[in-house]
């Protein structure tokens, strides 16, 4: 429960410092005079984000400060939960629009703060009414009164159904990948074949090419000394030089006659182009064969053709790239031819899973149905306490094609009266009997399932008279179960409360005050009356602030 609340400059209130006792405040004041800045400070406390226009006017910076009585706080670490007892939270803004969020002394990020507060502390004023019509929370309420039981089955449910929604995400990550992969190594098989009857090496490529060069150039330097050979020895179609040299000889000797001096130079020509021709033979022997040139030239040629081939097929530029393509290749096409059996293994998983997803969630629906006429039974009970004889809350189960993790059904309340067939609550006009239905759904849900501290802003809205008693009577009795303030226009639900406060307005500033006995009687008579000066009003909130011992 909240011991204490101080708070610094939040709305019209500069500083003001409220001590709780009991579990049923009240806290009244005419309007405008600044109820709504407790309720902002509030709001505050319990983790909602800070607006700037919270802020007092013309004060750079606000303070909430609860003490709050409590034993452990889910969800926090040691340093964070309650110490002999009391849990301190602290809110902190500034006119730029930051906030700072304290728990114990120590700062904390605010969703921590908030985290905390959600079930330890609940504001609802009359636009809460409005959660009641969102299915999601019909559900949610449906659920806290099957307490522990049903939320056990309900979170096993919710565990198997996203194990079955991981699972389909993973095949479908699978597959995926199968798809990147054989768009990314598309023509791999081929280049992998490629790859290994080339076997090549980070410098291969250099080399062949150099080879090749070397190759050429000596297939052009064989064809170039077998034509200057030709040249020299002649051929099938013409006679060469040396046969020339021979003809030249014999006619210089048919000319001349015996000349020694042109006999012998014309032997040592001969005899010198003989040598050459021997030479040039000898060196076109020594190298290889214009066969076995050409044979290695297109070998090489294949060779650097096919390694290109592989580049262009893995999109690379330099060999290093291809071999580590080829490396990452080989593993993903192994993967690849891997991956459907893993696939499989894990449909066989999938089609488990859902079948136990179908299982279970049947299960909870079956125990729902059971809650839902339990809590119908409880529901209709306080409702014809609250003055609502003729209203009967029905809860409709509706079956869902469709799995989701809470279940396969939508929840939906209905209210019927005697001449009437149910209709959805959400389509009730009245602001007041949506009030009643929600604290009776509030009064039939296990303690367990209410927050400590509830804030009841203006609930009463549209009631009076005998309603506005009989919702007081049950607020009263809901006090029980958890700390109840009231921030109230109604004299008779204010006048069964534990404690009284009243705000008050001086010029721009709101004041906040504890009243004492008889001045709570002067304030459920202006309430009453709009004046404290009729002597009836005052006896008649006597007798109201009475019904408190009764």
């Amino acid at each position: 429960m909240l011991e204490e609340l101080h708070v610094k400059n939040v709305g019209g209130i500069t500083t003001a410092s409220l001590r709780f006792k009991g579990n049923f405040i009240a806290i009244t004041g005419e309007s405008g005079t600044g109820k709504s800045s407790l309720v902002r400070a509030l709001e505050l406390l319990a983790g909602k984000r800070a607006q700037v226009n919270y802020l007092r006017v013309g004060k750079a910076t606000g303070e909430v400060e609860g003490a709050f009585l409590a034993d452990n706080i889910p969800s926090l670490p040691e340093e964070l939960q309650p110490q002999e007892g009391t849990w301190v939270v602290r809110r902190v803004i500034t006119s730029e629009g930051r906030s700072k969020s304290y728990i114990q002394g120590h700062v904390v990020p605010l969703n921590v703060l908030s985290r905390a507060m959600t079930h330890f502390m609940h504001i609802q004023s009359q636009f809460s009414q409005l959660d009641l019509l969102d299915e999601n929370n019909q559900l949610d309420l449906l659920d806290s009164y099957g307490g522990a039981e049903l939320m056990k089955k309900k979170i096993f449910m919710s565990n198997i159904f996203h194990r079955a929604v991981e699972m389909e995400r993973k095949i479908q990550d699978l597959y995926q990948k199968r798809k990147d992969i054989e768009e990314r190594y598309n023509g791999a098989l081929e280049l992998i074949q490629l790859l290994k009857s080339l076997n090549p090496s980070p410098s291969s490529e250099y080399e062949w090419e150099n080879e090749l060069r070397m190759v050429k150039d000596a297939l052009n330097r064989r064809e170039e000394l077998e034509r200057i050979l030709a040249v020299l020895e002649g051929g099938m179609a013409a006679g060469g030089l040396e046969g020339e040299l021979q003809s030249i000889a014999m006619r210089l000797k048919s000319l001349l006659g015996s000349n020694e001096k042109i006999d012998q130079a014309s032997q040592r020509a001969l005899i010198a182009l003989q040598e050459l021709i021997r030479q040039i033979r000898e060196i076109l022997a020594a190298e290889a064969s214009p066969d076995d040139l050409q044979h290695r030239q297109e070998e090489l040629e294949s060779k650097l053709g096919r390694l290109r081939k592989c580049k262009r097929i893995a999109r690379v530029s330099t060999v290093e790239e291809l071999a580590e393509y080829y490396s990452t290749a080989e593993r993903e096409m192994s993967w690849l031819s891997e991956s459907l059996a893993e696939i499989e293994v894990m449909r066989e998983k999938l089609n488990k899973l859902k079948k136990d997803v179908s299982q279970h969630a049947l299960d909870l629906r079956s125990s729902r149905v059971k809650i839902a006429r339990q809590l119908e039974e409880a529901v209709n009970s306080h409702l014809k306490d609250l003055g609502m004889e003729a209203a009967r809350l029905t809860i409709n189960i509706e079956e869902m094609k469709k799995v989701r993790a809470n279940g396969a059904e939508v929840v939906t309340f209905m209210i019927e009266t005697n001449d009437s067939s149910p209709v959805p609550v959400s389509r009730i006009a009245s602001g007041g009997e949506l009030s009643r239905i929600l604290l009776a759904l509030q009064m039939a849900l296990p303690e367990g399932t209410l927050p400590k501290l509830l804030v009841v802003d203006e609930v009463e809205a549209g009631l009076g008279g005998k309603a506005a008693l009989l919702v007081g009577l049950k607020l009263k009795e809901l006090s029980t179960k958890c700390q109840i303030i009231l921030i109230t226009h109604e004299a008779t639900i204010a006048s069964l409360a534990d404690q009284h406060f009243r705000v008050t307005k001086e010029g721009e500033e709101s004041y906040v005050r504890e009243l004492s006995d008889d001045e709570r009687v002067q304030e459920i008579a202006r309430m009453l009356s709009g004046t404290s000066e009729i002597k009836e009003a005052l006896m008649h909130a006597e007798r109201l602030l009475g019904l408190r011992e009764k």
